[in-house]
């Protein structure tokens, strides 16, 4: 099992007990409007999903906690798109329950996914990406230091229209002192 610590989180593999607020947080049709691609349509969906996040076999998966307590607030993760003798790359998504939105929190935890990724997991990029009108995804982004490398124009049907989609990643070189994000950041593999 690994878990990162940070300031104010923990971000821990999946258990079997979170699969009541997993599937809560995954078939709700508002927090997955942008990632309708995994909306979860039942319990049985959510069963897939949480199975893939305790495994970690094609990234790595983590359950959003909130100190001091255990309550699953938000999924964060990342799966690998290709392996290279250089080491992996990978797409990072990420969601959160409304309630915990505007508070830093999202930002704290993909800054936590990167350095865990850059340092422990052998990534040596990171790409992520959001449709243009989703102002409050593009600016965890931002602030987690990826750079846009594309602004795709009409170039994703989504909710009955043809929407812009911004493409943006971070590499390892482009990285320098991965600490300096969050000094008190802990790691516990188990």
């Amino acid at each position: 099992m690994t878990k990162l610590e940070t300031e104010r989180l923990i971000l821990r593999t999946y258990k079997e007990t979170d699969l009541p607020e997993m599937h809560r947080q995954w078939s709700d049709r508002a927090i997955m409007y942008y990632l309708d691609d995994i909306l979860c349509h039942s319990i049985e969906d959510t069963k897939k999903y949480l199975k893939t996040g305790m495994e970690n076999s094609d990234g790595h998966y983590f359950c959003i906690t909130e100190k001091p307590h255990d309550d699953f607030i938000g999924s964060i993760g990342y799966t690998i798109s290709d392996t290279t003798s250089l080491g992996k790359i990978v797409h990072m998504g990420y969601m959160m329950f409304p309630e915990y939105h505007g508070r830093g929190y999202m930002t704290e935890a993909v800054k936590a996914v990167i350095d865990f990724a850059f340092t422990r997991d052998n990534v040596i990029r990171i790409t992520t990406g959001c449709h243009a009108e989703n102002i409050a995804s593009r600016r965890v982004i931002e602030k987690s230091r990826f750079r846009k490398e594309a602004e795709k124009i009409k170039a994703v049907y989504h909710d009955g229209k043809m929407k812009d989609r911004l493409e943006y990643a971070i590499n390892k070189d482009d990285v320098k002192e991965l600490k300096s994000w969050n000094n008190s950041q802990k790691y516990h593999t188990t």
